[in-house]
């Protein structure tokens, strides 16, 4: 089941939808500080993700 984009959120999580993709304008330069917020650069961002990737529980991002 696919979603149409007139019942899909924002992917930045702003509580928008978009009229058509998957972010209002401008909002998908959001997710890099976002990710840097969560995890503390890129690369720890990164090193997370890969391990949730091969299965490994990661920790939870510091807050």
């Amino acid at each position: 089941m696919t979603m149409d984009n007139q019942s899909r959120p924002c992917g930045c999580r702003c509580g928008g939808v978009p009229a058509g993709g998957k972010f209002l304008p401008g909002h998908d330069s959001k997710i890099v500080p976002q990710l840097e917020a969560d995890h503390g650069s890129l690369i720890d961002f990164w090193a997370w993700y890969e391990k949730a990737m091969v299965g490994i529980s990661p920790e939870p991002p510091a807050s």
